[in-house]
């Protein structure tokens, strides 16, 4: 469809299309996102807009039958992208979500929220977190979203409590309940099988985030081996990939990429899992390569990344450098990568919280009943650190004789 002026409507299968409207109207992308008003570019939009009409004709006749194409197609079929009227039924399909949703009783989701509202410990965050999300989206922003969105993210943190609530789950759920009609009990379970169903890595929204640490390093190793001059460079200006792609993981792109080509994204994320984030990092790294060659200061790296990123609304062209302008990358390698990583991780993960529990001691300490330089004090304060100390040696000496390996 071209790229004309439109606000959003429902079509009969329910996800929000384009129609056209008055000039004087802002340009809204199919979930209800603002359009820039300059610099759109508006070939490349139209270019992936003729490829989705195809892959609609493709993809209609299994949403009819309600049957997922054969394996050798669904891949080709989900990196090519699903049409967003067809991403309702899709979803909760390639993502396991509906396996899932049935080895429930009846009724989970709906008890998960009653459960949430009466006291989750995640509710005041939650809450702090919803009008932060998508502000200018019109229906998250309402009355309506905001109530959808803490719900599915209240129940989430019933469900997995090891987990709760992490920023940057909020604009997930949100993203998921524009695409999928905004029906709560489907963007539950989709948002269940990314994070609680092994889609994403382990440990990726985890107190201390452990597992985003180790996809970060991950990438810095990728990152060296497809693009080593600009690797090079980020390490010259000590720019950290954690600096730059933290947010692109943990938000799975979704507020750095315009939201019709972090959903595209998304189409190939929920089938082949996260070796689809390393491809889009990549990509928008590739993509402005040159451009980041020439900064010579980190913040100039960042802005230049996230400018290109808000632009990239040819998700066709996108895609395409993301699969096939990156060359290969089996995920035995990233596995490799995060095996080693994951030691590497946890072990400094555990020298930064003893030098927090050392900092607490000398805290506590200073705030005691007895003088520090007495005898009594002094000896007190060394026995806390030595506490300290040791058994936070005794983890790390044990993560070193035996670190778990990656199920991914």
């Amino acid at each position: 469809m071209p790229a004309s002026s439109h606000t959003s409507t429902e079509t009969a299968e329910g996800a929000a299309e384009p129609s056209t409207s008055s000039s004087a109207e802002p340009q809204l992308d199919v979930y209800g996102f603002r359009l820039p008003a300059e610099g759109l570019d508006q070939a490349g939009r139209e270019a992936s807009e003729k490829e989705q009409e195809e892959m609609t004709e493709k993809w209609s006749k299994y949403a009819k039958q309600r049957a997922l194409p054969s394996a050798s197609k669904l891949k080709r079929y989900c990196r090519r992208g699903i049409p967003p009227n067809i991403r309702p039924w899709a979803w909760p399909e390639i993502s396991g979500a509906n396996l899932r949703r049935h080895d429930h009783q009846s009724g989970y989701y709906a008890l998960m929220v009653r459960q949430g509202e009466a006291g989750s410990e995640c509710a005041h965050q939650i809450d702090l977190d919803l009008p932060r999300t998508f502000p200018h989206n019109v229906w998250v922003a309402s009355p309506a979203g905001q109530t959808a969105l803490r719900r599915v993210l209240l129940a989430f943190s019933m469900h997995k409590p090891a987990v709760g609530y992490c920023q940057s789950m909020n604009y997930i759920a949100a993203m998921l309940l524009l695409v999928l009609n905004k029906k709560e009990e489907d963007a539950f379970w989709v948002l269940v099988a990314l994070i609680d169903d092994g889609i994403l890595y382990r440990d990726m929204y985890a107190n201390n985030l452990l597992g985003t640490h180790v996809e970060m390093r991950s990438l810095e190793e990728l990152l060296g081996m497809k693009l080593p001059r600009l690797r090079q460079h980020l390490i010259k200006l000590q720019c950290d990939i954690t600096i730059i792609a933290t947010d692109w993981f943990l938000c799975l792109f979704a507020t750095v990429l315009p939201s019709e080509s972090a959903m595209r994204l998304w189409d190939a994320l929920l089938h082949e899992g996260p070796k689809v984030l390393y491809r889009m990092a990549l990509a928008l790294l590739k993509m402005q390569e040159e451009v980041l060659l020439k900064q010579d200061n980190p913040g100039f790296v960042l802005h230049e990344l996230k400018r290109a990123a808000h632009a990239t609304h040819n998700r066709a062209a996108l895609m395409k450098v993301a699969f096939e302008g990156v060359g290969s990358m089996p995920m035995a390698r990233i596995e490799g990568f995060r095996e080693q990583k994951q030691e590497v991780v946890q072990v400094e993960l555990r020298r930064r919280e003893t030098r927090q529990q050392l900092q607490k001691a000398i805290s506590e300490n200073d705030h005691s009943d007895h003088d520090v330089l007495s005898s009594r004090g002094i000896s007190a304060f060394a026995d806390k650190i030595k506490l300290t100390y040791t058994s936070r040696r005794r983890d790390i000496s044990s993560i070193r004789r035996g670190s778990p390996s990656s199920s991914h």
